[in-house]
Order: structure tokens, then sequence, then C-alpha cells
């Protein structure tokens, strides 16, 4: 599984090579949703570990 990390610098790739002149529309907003699929579960990632953090100072 990739970390949230792995996530976040793979979308921010997609990101950028989006954002390429001269690359078609389609291909523009394919990159960028793919980018937006990969950030949602990088957040969720990250709670995850907060909340693993958290429930460990609790005990």
């Amino acid at each position: 599984m990739m970390s949230a990390i792995e996530r976040r610098k793979a979308a921010k790739a997609l990101k950028i090579e989006a954002g390429v002149i001269g690359i078609s529309p389609k291909k523009v907003a394919l990159l960028t949703n793919i980018a937006h699929s990969l950030s949602g579960p990088a957040s969720q990632l990250e709670m995850l570990d907060d909340h693993e953090r958290e429930s460990k100072r609790g005990e």
C-alpha cells in the first residue's frame, strides 16, 4: 500500500504533468482526476495515523 507521503508526491507529479502546455484537455482531466483520487486517501491515511498516535497516548 502506498503511504500518504507517496500518494501526495504522485498526486503532485500528476498535477504538474497536467499543467504541461499542449496536452489534450481529456488528458488534463484524467491526470487531475487521478491526482484527486490519490489525495483523498492520503488525507484519510494521515487522519488514521493521527488517531493511532492519540490512542497510544491515552493508554
